[in-house]
């Protein structure tokens, strides 16, 4: 039960399309950045066609740290050349479908 409002609400607000199109943004910005650039140089990142992204999953969370209730959407970045994953990516929706943080994770 719990399993299907939550599945509604993701599919309502489109939250998996989401999360991939901004992980792509924030891919981008990764590369090109000037902070960034030579740290992902470093990992032999040039270009988006170097990583597979797949859904993790997603989840409802109770959050006693922040007071509220929201949705996380989580990503695994692999290299096309190596099998384990290297970074996570994920996003925090409000129930409404609000993206209202994100974040990307070099494991």
């Amino acid at each position: 039960m719990l399993r299907d409002e939550l599945d509604e609400i993701v599919e309502r607000y489109d939250l998996v399309k989401r999360t991939f199109d901004s992980f792509w943004v924030s891919f981008e910005n990764y590369l090109t950045d000037d902070i960034t650039r030579e740290e992902s140089r470093e990992y032999g990142l040039t270009d988006k066609d170097q990583v597979e992204v797949r859904l993790y999953g997603y989840s409802f969370v109770v959050s006693k740290k922040f007071s509220r209730d929201f949705i996380k959407v989580d990503l695994d970045v692999y290299k096309k050349d190596s099998s384990p994953e290297f970074a996570e990516y994920y996003c925090i929706y409000s129930l409404d479908g609000e993206c209202e943080d994100d974040n990307f994770v070099i494991t």
